[in-house]
């Protein structure tokens, strides 16, 4: 049986688009990262559910300390964060996956290595460069599932953990082809550990209807036909 490790990739849906027209969609970004933060400091500070969370670009990837046999708690951890951007009036994917995350330095130039400082920021003689030091298979797998699936706002799952998912947790493939990502619906799913883990993160209830009020008026607003289809198969919305 794997010993890997579950990883959740999670992004901003539309944030090349609304950056230079908007504040908004940076604000919401903020407040996948205070999910984030909350999640990992008021519900699994500590070992063995501690979390391991590191920001690309637009998105973050959160990955479990150890294997756990269901996916339950990273779907219900997606779950409470796609909730909670949803709540802002924009809109996250989420993938998940198993695999490993290593810290890559040890492959870097040396010379580039003996540069950088304590913070990982290398100068550029009066600029700097940045490094981002995590690789691995989980980063791969939960980005390849995210590249997979079809458009929209949708939480998909590695076709692996079809015969682990507990009956609490329908899923539906996306497609004929048995790899092809499960879809979940994250905004009707009943989740009693979500639940649990949105209180305890001090991060307010929407109300599915409400939520769905506020995508039809996105994808109206926004003109987000590539959305429609998806939204309405895989996420339970008439429009």
């Amino acid at each position: 049986m794997t010993m890997e490790r579950w990883c959740i990739y999670i992004d901003m849906e539309g944030f090349s688009a609304l950056y230079s027209k908007e504040d908004q969609i940076l604000w919401s970004l903020g407040e996948m990262m205070l999910a984030i933060f909350r999640i990992g400091t008021r519900v699994y500070p500590s070992d063995p559910d501690r979390l391991f969370a590191y920001q690309t670009g637009d998105g973050f990837v959160v990955q479990s300390d150890f294997h756990e046999s269901s996916p339950l708690r990273a779907i219900s951890i997606a779950v409470v964060i796609l909730r909670h951007v949803a709540s802002t009036g924009r809109y996250a994917r989420a993938a998940i996956s198993e695999g490993d995350i290593a810290d890559i330095v040890g492959c870097y130039p040396k010379e580039v290595s003996d540069a950088q400082n304590e913070n990982r920021v290398v100068p550029l003689g009066m600029g700097l460069m940045t490094l981002f030091p995590v690789m691995g298979t989980g980063l791969i797998r939960s980005v390849g599932v995210n590249n997979l699936g079809p458009r929209g706002p949708l939480l998909l799952l590695d076709p692996r953990f079809r015969t682990r998912l507990p009956k609490s947790v329908p899923a539906q493939l996306t497609d004929k082809d048995d790899h092809a990502p499960l879809s979940v619906d994250w905004v009707h799913i009943n989740l009693p550990l979500a639940c649990s883990i949105q209180a305890q993160a001090g991060l307010p209830l929407v109300p599915p209807e409400e939520m769905e009020k506020k995508l039809i008026k996105y994808c109206r607003q926004y003109t987000r036909e590539d959305w429609v289809s998806s939204v309405e198969r895989f996420l339970q919305i008439k429009f």
